[in-house]
């Protein structure tokens, strides 16, 4: 059934008519091609410049930012307990809890 499906899209591709392409195709895709601005590519050192003089803040706003995101990653990835065996202590995932009594 396979090979017969086959045919006929062979039969049906041979069957279509294929219309000649234009004398000046080529020009046409070289000149719109110089009008699109290409991309190149960046060090991130420099992305990260890019993207940050957009925002038009001063730098110690992004000194505290990234200081606060780092501090959130930390504590979210930090274990349960890991940094002390007290078993009364509180978690930093404590608050997602439902089962635990409110301080």
């Amino acid at each position: 059934m396979a090979d017969n499906e086959d045919t006929k899209l062979d039969a049906l591709l041979r069957a279509r008519r294929i219309e000649p392409a234009s004398r000046d195709l080529a020009q046409r895709i070289i000149r719109t091609a110089q009008s699109v601005p290409q991309r190149e590519t960046l060090p991130l050192s420099q992305w990260l410049r890019r993207l940050f003089a957009e925002f038009h803040l001063t730098k110690p706003a992004y000194v505290l930012v990234s200081a606060l995101i780092l501090g959130i990653i930390v504590g979210l990835s930090t274990p349960e307990g890991a940094g002390s065996r007290d078993e009364e202590s509180a978690s930093v995932q404590g608050f997602l809890y439902a089962d635990e009594v409110p301080l």
